[in-house]
């Protein structure tokens, strides 16, 4: 993997899996036991990898720490985004890498995972670059495994975590600076309680803003001094990576030290940008990264 001399930073942590993304569009509604037409666009993805690619497309220093199948697929993984200017680091698993299938049509969607447990982070002993994780000032991740978590925000206390599509282990949660979650994944925590007031509940453990994104609707940002909507840009025909896209571009709102309120406006900008395109990852998001000196206006 690629190998960085360790020294001030400001980047970019990004913990979670790798996989192949095979999206199948229908042309129209599917139905059982025939030949549907559709168009099918194979990339790589998995939720981490897809944000750590997309911080590389917008020009943020990006530290991805995953699981690589030992197959070409798990090698072209590690080069394209080594592309995309990302330090990859991770051991390889000996199998194939794993598959997501999306098939969606006008009506429904299904979703189908071929991730096996050897490919997520568990207990305290996983060989992670502490060191370089523990320099960036912004991490994210998605792995669920307390002992695991536990070791990572033990050993990287400078580093502002996020968690991304669920809630933390209740053990943890002062430990976050921020969740970010879909409508769905909020109600599901929530249960018959309104979403802000769990989310509120949530934040008098110790953390300090969650997000919720709202689909066609935008995102909630909700922090102890109250909640904040904030309307989508656009609509579209393709929501699979949208989440991803959102989470890259507030890290980006981040990284420029912006306060939290005006980071949801390049997060729902990127998000915008891959609604419009039938694969979870476009390189449209090259359009949001900042202008340096030297570039024209």
């Amino acid at each position: 993997m690629m190998e960085k001399d360790v020294g001030i930073m400001n980047g970019i942590a990004v913990i979670g899996t790798s996989m192949i993304d095979l999206v199948v569009v229908g042309r129209q509604t599917f139905e059982m036991e025939h030949c549907n037409k559709a168009q099918i666009v194979r990339s790589f993805g998995g939720s981490m990898h897809n944000v750590a690619y997309n911080c590389g497309c917008l020009g943020l220093e990006t530290h991805f720490v995953s699981k690589f199948g030992r197959d070409d697929a798990g090698l072209a993984i590690v080069n394209e985004l080594q592309k995309k200017t990302c330090f990859v680091y991770g051991p390889v698993v000996n199998q194939s890498t794993p598959v997501f299938i999306s098939a969606s049509d006008p009506e429904k969607g299904l979703y189908f995972s071929s991730i096996q447990p050897e490919f997520l982070f568990h207990g305290e002993g996983e060989d992670l670059p502490y060191c370089v994780l523990g320099e960036c000032d912004w991490g994210i991740t998605d792995q669920t495994d307390l002992t695991f978590l536990t070791t990572l925000l033990a050993k990287t206390p400078q580093t502002r975590w996020i968690f991304s599509g669920q809630i933390p282990p209740e053990a943890t949660l002062d430990k976050w600076e921020g969740i970010v979650l879909n409508r769905d994944e909020m109600t599901a925590y929530a249960g018959s309680v309104p979403m802000a007031q769990a989310a509120k509940a949530l934040l008098k453990k110790g953390v300090s803003w969650i997000i919720i994104t709202l689909d066609k609707d935008g995102a909630l940002l909700v922090t102890l001094d109250g909640i904040r909507p904030y309307p989508a840009e656009k609509d579209g025909a393709y929501p699979l990576g949208c989440g991803d896209a959102f989470l890259s571009g507030l890290l980006l709102g981040l990284t420029q030290k912006k306060p939290i309120e005006h980071c949801l406006h390049p997060a729902l900008a990127a998000a915008a940008i891959v609604l419009q395109e039938p694969a979870a990852l476009s390189e449209k998001l090259c359009q949001l990264k900042p202008r340096t000196a030297s570039q024209p206006q």
